[in-house]
């Protein structure tokens, strides 16, 4: 039987109490278990508070409807979630996922604003931290009361030469309402973004390509470490070392006034109309 290491941690402790307790537990099992609990800790999961099978049924629940909310209305969306790293190499989801991310095109907010309600999904402009401290607006979505798993929109524009910007709204220290241009070339756009849909329980879904998605995880964190060990064998080496030439060569982001802007009314409606102070 394995000892408990640590005394002072008491989920732990009580783990291994509730095990000693359980006759047909095998050591070979108390073992997976303690691996299991460690790996849990590591990704900054209290193993006492999460059911994974649960979390995981949620979560594709959640994925199905909004796919079907977005197809049934010509959204123009690409996901770039951490689900997508077991979804896209057909693995079972493994380690537990708080949230979804997606990109769609800004000429589609406000239909997708509009529709939510008659999907069971709300639509909400909150504020966020960005790295140098300014609050983002940030729009957030969530299926009900049915989940506590947010959806988070992250938005485009599609420009004629086939190039995307992506564009990050926020207010200043100076309470400046502000909007920087995340330049994508054609050809990183073209090495990041699928066209081809990918069927999940029969239905169609569009998301950033495995290379993309190898790069936007590409860091320190071990949940990403873990999802870039699942699907890397997978990814097309030459077209990653492409996508990793096109972003050196990129147009570099620019910063500016967000009043000006196509979108400005949508983006800050709360502020705008109601005098509303949004909520972080």
């Amino acid at each position: 039987m394995l000892s408990i290491k640590d005394q002072e941690d008491i989920v732990l402790y009580n783990f291994f109490e509730l095990v000693k307790t359980t006759e047909d537990i095998v050591d070979e099992e108390i073992e997976n278990r303690y691996q299991r609990y460690l790996w849990l800790k590591e990704m900054n999961i209290n193993p006492n508070e999460i059911h994974l099978e649960e979390s995981h049924e949620e979560i594709l629940d959640i994925f199905d409807r909004y796919n079907k909310m977005l197809n049934e209305n010509g959204i123009e969306y690409y996901y770039t979630s951490g689900i997508l790293s077991y979804l896209l190499v057909n693995r079972e989801l493994e380690r537990y996922h708080h949230d979804l991310d997606i990109f769609i095109n800004m000429k589609d907010l406000e239909k997708l604003e509009k529709i939510s309600g008659l999907y069971g999904f709300t639509f909400e402009r909150k504020l966020g931290k960005r790295q140098d401290g300014t609050d983002r607006i940030m729009l957030k979505m969530k299926y009900c009361d049915h989940y506590d798993i947010p959806i988070t929109v992250f938005m485009y524009i599609r420009e004629k030469d086939g190039s995307i910007t992506q564009n990050d709204y926020y207010i200043d220290e100076n309470n400046k309402h502000l909007v920087e241009r995340i330049y994508n070339s054609k050809t990183i756009v073209d090495l990041s973004f699928s066209d081809n849909p990918i069927k999940h329980n029969d239905i169609d879904y569009y998301s950033i390509t495995l290379e993309a998605l190898y790069l936007s995880k590409k860091g320190n964190r071990p949940k990403d470490i873990y999802d870039c060990k699942i699907f890397e064998k997978e990814i097309d080496q030459e077209k990653l070392k492409k996508l990793e030439e096109a972003f050196k060569s990129n147009k570099a982001n620019k910063v500016e006034t967000a009043t000006e802007d196509t979108y400005y009314d949508f983006i800050f409606k709360d502020e705008i109309e109601k005098g509303k102070v949004l909520v972080k």
